[in-house]
């Protein structure tokens, strides 16, 4: 039988240690199935890795454990997305951040702001190692959409 280990808490959070920096986890609820090796963090879900911020309804983080060392490998995110990282923000209705990858896939309803410009599709594909990233439509209807503010030439 799957031992659950709910802890009810207004914004319980602790920290794991992944790649190179530690990532914090908050949310309302946190339920953790150590057979599964997994967490769930229910309610303001939020994950911070140094300017990283991730955060959901609800994010489930998945994590292999090594004697007392849990190395986080994913996370998932679903309901209200939203991931910023520096200066650019996205949003979606859902995400997986690929943590060795350093890659996050945000799905449905995609847009991404950056300054004055934003662009917008249906899934967004970001490498934070190579600062590359790649905005699908939707099959719908069938064009991403950008809009860019231009600099007035005639500033005297």
């Amino acid at each position: 039988m799957l031992k659950i280990v709910k802890i009810l808490l207004i914004y319980f959070s602790f920290i794991l240690s992944f790649a190179k920096d530690e990532i914090e986890i908050s949310s309302e609820t946190m339920e953790w199935k150590r057979e599964e090796s997994i967490a769930i963090a229910i309610g303001e879900a939020k994950a911070v890795q140094g300017n990283r911020v991730l955060s959901a309804d609800k994010i489930i983080i998945f994590f292999n454990e090594k004697k007392d060392i849990k190395k986080i490998y994913k996370l998932d995110a679903s309901g209200k997305v939203r991931f910023t990282s520096g200066e650019q923000s996205a949003s979606g209705n859902n995400a997986t951040y690929f943590v060795d990858n350093e890659t996050i896939i945000i799905k449905g309803n995609v847009k991404l702001e950056r300054e004055d410009s934003y662009m917008s599709g249906e899934e967004l594909s970001i490498d934070l190692k190579n600062n590359s990233s790649k905005l699908i439509s939707s099959n719908k209807s069938g064009k991403v959409r950008a809009k860019y503010k231009t600099e007035d030439k005639n500033n005297d």
